[in-house]
């Protein structure tokens, strides 16, 4: 099997948890590096996540040395719904590794060089790392084939009206990814939405007996609740893993093309992804917008997931 080269930059982060989960279970894919930046909490949080993660699950790969706060807005976090440590007060075991002596910008130009132009990348914090990355070695450009982002949206935002919060985090660095030349999967609020699970399909999928149980459920069911009993909604939609399926399984989304910006000036939008769904603008067309994703198959690679960890 010719397996898919892949750095993971990531802000764990209940979400991105079980996004790594999905990755680390799917054989088809060599996980390179996973490098940390702050966002959904602070990076003294969000690094150890990840390199506790990466020693749970048996990932053999790099953590790199990330960004501790955005290019030039003022560092912002999420802690009031990421809880305790950002895994809703999980403690992951302490880790048998430590950190990569490089920095995770120049633990992804090492991996882009070493694929031969065939990495790829999923995006799901702030894009402050690949933001430096592609600043300081705009060769990346020719080097990564996608980038894959959880960021943004096409409809209303989840920090101010318009801007969801990866990208209003650190509004800077998406612009510059957007603009980077690269192809572009931008699997935004919206779009991930049409995978919203209900409380039966998130008991169904992640209270199943295996290695990782105990992470898994508590994970999904702080969301679950969070959003149901704090915020009164009807299901949730757990983005990070959704980008993360539509990475694994591309076929499973619907994506229009279209050109795309991020604000980073005004102070009524600031961090909003600005999508011309209509083709108005007369430019061409720069990232892959999310529009839909399938359900049902969604689920099932959840299932796969499970499965795997019953069986590994």
């Amino acid at each position: 099997m010719t397996k898919r080269p892949v750095v993971i930059d990531c802000d764990p982060g209940v979400d991105d948890t079980l996004a790594i989960c999905l990755a680390a279970s799917r054989p088809e894919l060599d996980i390179r590096a996973i490098n940390p930046v702050a966002g959904n909490v602070g990076y003294e949080s969000t690094s150890q996540n990840a390199l506790r993660l990466a020693d749970l699950l048996g990932i053999d790969c790099r953590v790199g040395r990330g960004a501790t706060e955005p290019l030039i807005a003022p560092c912002r976090t999420a802690g009031a719904i990421h809880g305790q440590g950002g895994l809703g007060g999980y403690q992951l075991p302490e880790a048998h590794r430590d950190f990569d002596p490089d920095y995770a910008w120049d633990v992804l130009a090492q991996e882009a060089r070493r694929a031969g132009g065939e990495l790829e990348v999923v995006a799901l914090g702030p894009m402050t790392n690949l933001a430096i990355a592609l600043t300081r070695y705009p060769e990346l450009k020719k080097l990564i084939r996608k980038i894959t982002v959880m960021a943004g949206t096409a409809g209303q935002g989840n920090t101010n009206v318009y801007a969801e919060f990866n990208a209003w985090v650190d509004p800077h660095a998406c612009e510059i990814v957007f603009q980077s030349g690269i192809p572009i999967a931008m699997c935004g609020l919206d779009g991930n939405d049409t995978c919203c699970m209900n409380g039966e399909e998130i008991s169904e999928i992640f209270d199943r007996p295996c290695r990782i149980s105990d992470v898994v459920r508590h994970v999904a069911h702080f969301i679950h609740d969070r959003n149901t009993i704090q915020w009164h909604m009807t299901g949730s939609t757990i983005h990070d893993l959704v980008t993360m399926a539509c990475f694994v399984d591309p076929s499973i989304a619907v994506y229009e093309p279209c050109y795309t910006t991020c604000e980073t000036r005004s102070s009524v939008s600031f961090g909003q992804t600005v999508v011309d769904l209509y083709h108005v603008s007369g430019k061409k067309p720069n990232v892959d917008v999310l529009r839909s994703a399938d359900k049902a198959r969604f689920l099932d690679l959840l299932r796969g997931m499970m499965s795997w960890y019953t069986e590994h």
